[in-house]
């Protein structure tokens, strides 16, 4: 059998698959948010991881406001949520306006995202033209997968009194968190992480 022959078979081999696995599955529309779980939570725990055990007695029993103005973010409401978190836990007395306070706390961003990478061992997705029936995927096969996602987050802060005098300034404010996934032999898969919420998962 000549070579253009089995490639003609396994073809057509693939296309029949496509057509059973596309006729005998079901599939429900389902909504869903633009960024996944996982995404929002290495962000959130690199930022936690960032500020984790950080002291700052200067701002204890003061007034004190938390200026955001220079705080370019990602979630940039959960960081200065965190940053306002970490002064309360410090005894700052935290203030809604600059008005009243002692001290101002300025809050400053120097990255917050996420690396990801991906290796495949084995045959990945193909598209398949199937006449009468449209365009469908032959699905993919995998000996070894993986997907990793590394997330970083940079944080400084610098506390000065209402009068321009400096209280203090943070040496940078680095944390990082992961989510790697791995898959062999298209049946078993293995996840690691430091997220807390999905180190059960």
């Amino acid at each position: 059998m000549c070579l253009k022959t089995i490639l003609r078979l396994a073809a057509l081999a693939g296309a029949a698959t496509a057509v059973i696995l596309q006729s005998g599955c079901t599939a429900s529309s389902q909504t869903q948010p633009p960024r996944t779980a996982i995404e929002q939570l290495l962000l959130s725990t690199a930022v936690d991881n960032a500020l984790k055990g950080v002291q700052l007695p200067e701002v204890a029993g003061e007034r004190v406001y938390v200026d955001s103005s220079m705080l370019e973010a990602y979630d940039r409401g959960y960081v200065v949520g965190s940053i306002r978190a970490l002064l309360s836990e410090n005894g700052a007395l935290l203030q809604g306006s600059r008005d009243n306070a002692t001290m101002i706390v300025e809050a400053r961003s120097g990255g917050l995202g996420i690396d990801v990478s991906d290796s495949l061992l084995g045959i990945p997705s193909i598209p398949i033209i199937i006449p009468g029936a449209g365009t469908s995927e032959f699905p993919e096969l995998v000996l070894y997968a993986s997907n990793k996602q590394a997330s970083v987050s940079k944080i400084g802060l610098l506390g000065y009194y209402v009068d321009g005098t400096n209280a203090f300034s943070t040496e940078p404010l680095v944390g990082t968190s992961y989510f790697n996934q791995y898959r062999f032999l298209l049946l078993l898969q293995i996840n690691f992480t430091d997220i807390p919420e999905r180190r059960r998962f």
